[in-house]
């Protein structure tokens, strides 16, 4: 289907989207053809957007208002990611002839143009080439040919940035901004929800770094029945963020793999409990995540009295290291619940530290720290059996029998009487 024609079909949109509420006929070709020129309506109104804010902003329109251009789209209803692009647009099209073009007659969306004008500008700023070189405007020929060909808009940045660094000098002036570790920045603020929040700006290649290992230690893990990995893609790219991170404290001691992360954390503990223990960093904290640190985190627990003054620091005694360390290790292999590396997991206490639980090997099995924090939280219990292994119990909403299940490493494909404790 043409351009023209979208347009076509688009007209007909418009005028029965407020009279009915089956825009077409429950029959394929319809519903696609209807699709096409509903997307084809909004590149064209996206372009028409794109237009009028370059014109607000020659002509001065949000400075007469008091805002700034972003801020007086964002008020009549634009969202804050789709202003910043409508602005970058609007000022492309006033200088890529190809590109307004292509934003007017409704033919490419606007993600795509605004994917074709961020390559051609970073380009031009990497080579230092005019905007009307041979250079320039063969390129944005390209970017819009890929475009229309079915790239992404991350495939057009990546074409643009392919072509910058084949056209920059042999000696450029300075390292290309997507390649300088010295504009690295991460920055984050804790929510009113109690949460952190964070944001990072990384050169390509510790963001590769980045992605990398994320990727390969957020791979879905099936039970051992088969049954798929009931996490969302994101929540495991969040589970192995805190692996890696656990890693990462655990890497800077010698004993990585027979000790305790190394990076020591402090809670501060008021010795009447009427408030809630506090961190350092991100404040008060739940008597379940203070228990759950108490398992195998490097802990400074700081007393305090009622005026807040520090009255005793209690002695961290209680971590499985050395010896009893390795032998759950060579005991679980993994962590128990759902088969994650021993490298990854701490050692959870069966009877809580806080309740009088001792760090022997028979209190202790190996837990990855989303599994460990289900047993803290959710409901699950852990046994030690007459064959001096670890059981799980799953809670009663997803077991209502709470069948006892082995240890990862000792469940098969087909079905284990459970063991009394």
């Amino acid at each position: 289907m043409t351009g023209g024609s979208n347009i076509e079909y688009a007209d007909r949109l418009v005028d029965q989207l407020g009279t009915q509420r089956t825009v077409v006929a429950d029959v394929d070709s319809e519903i696609v053809a209807a699709i096409r020129g509903a997307v084809a309506l909004r590149a064209v109104v996206d372009g028409v957007l794109a237009r009028l804010t370059s014109q607000a902003e020659r002509v001065g329109v949000a400075k007469r208002c008091g805002m700034t251009l972003r801020e007086l789209l964002v008020d009549n209803g634009v969202a804050p990611a789709v202003a910043s692009r409508l602005i970058r647009l609007g000022r492309a099209t006033e200088v890529l002839q190809a590109l307004a073009r292509h934003s007017r007659d409704g033919g490419m969306s606007a993600e795509h143009l605004d994917a074709v004008a961020r390559g051609i500008d970073h380009v031009a700023r990497r080579t230092g080439e005019t905007l009307e070189s041979d250079l320039i405007t063969g390129l944005e020929h390209r970017l819009i040919s890929h475009a229309l060909s079915g790239a992404s808009p991350a495939e057009i940045v990546d074409a643009a940035r392919t072509a910058a660094i084949t056209h920059t000098p042999a000696e450029p002036a300075a390292i290309p901004v997507a390649e300088d570790p010295a504009l690295n920045e991460v920055g984050y603020h804790q929510g009113d929800d109690g949460r952190l929040h964070g944001a990072f700006d990384l050169d390509v290649a510790t963001g590769e770094r980045l992605i990398t290992a994320l990727d390969k230690a957020s791979k879905p893990r099936p039970r051992p029945d088969g049954t798929p990995d009931e996490r969302s893609a994101a929540r495991r790219r969040a589970d192995a963020f805190g692996q890696l991170l656990e890693l990462a404290t655990r890497g800077l001691s010698p004993d990585a793999l027979s000790g305790p992360p190394s990076t020591e954390i402090v809670v501060t503990v008021p010795l009447d409990r009427s408030e809630p223990s506090h961190l350092t960093w991100l404040g008060p904290i739940s008597d379940l995540t203070a228990k759950l640190l108490r398992c195998d985190a490097k802990l400074l627990g700081v007393g305090v009295d009622l005026n807040g003054a520090p009255v005793s620091v209690a002695a961290d005694t209680r971590l499985f290291t050395g010896h009893a360390r390795k032998v759950v290790l060579t005991r679980d292999q993994g962590c128990i619940k759902c088969g994650a590396p021993a490298s990854w997991c701490d050692v959870h206490h069966i009877t809580h530290y806080a309740d009088g639980g001792t760090s022997i090997v028979d209190n202790g099995c190996l837990l990855c720290r989303s599994c460990h924090t289900a047993v803290h939280t959710a409901g699950w219990d852990i046994i030690m059996g007459h064959d001096r292994h670890p059981w799980l119990i799953p809670p009663a909403a997803i077991d209502p029998k709470r069948t006892s299940l082995p240890a990862y490493n000792r469940r098969t494909l087909t079905e284990v009487e459970p063991i009394a404790a």
